[in-house]
């Protein structure tokens, strides 16, 4: 079994396609049955889709994409 831990510091490659088929497969079954860790995952979905939006018209700055990827992973170590 897959602990949330794990889950969610894979979330964001999880979201992004970026897994192999069997590692992502364990996080939707994973998803499926975790509630705290289902919403978390809904609410990265909604920030990158929000992030996409408002920042469509130009690149998204790297070091915005590095400062972004730093709350979340200190976010999932607490």
């Amino acid at each position: 079994m897959v602990d949330c831990n794990e889950v969610l510091r894979e979330v964001e490659l999880y979201l992004d396609g970026e897994l192999p088929a069997d590692q992502s497969r364990v996080i939707a079954e994973h998803l499926v049955t975790c509630w705290p860790c289902q919403e978390r995952a809904e609410f990265r979905k909604a920030l990158q889709s929000l992030v996409a939006r408002k920042c469509s018209r130009d690149a998204i700055p790297p070091t915005l994409v590095s400062r972004v990827r730093f709350v979340i992973e200190e976010d999932t170590s607490e």
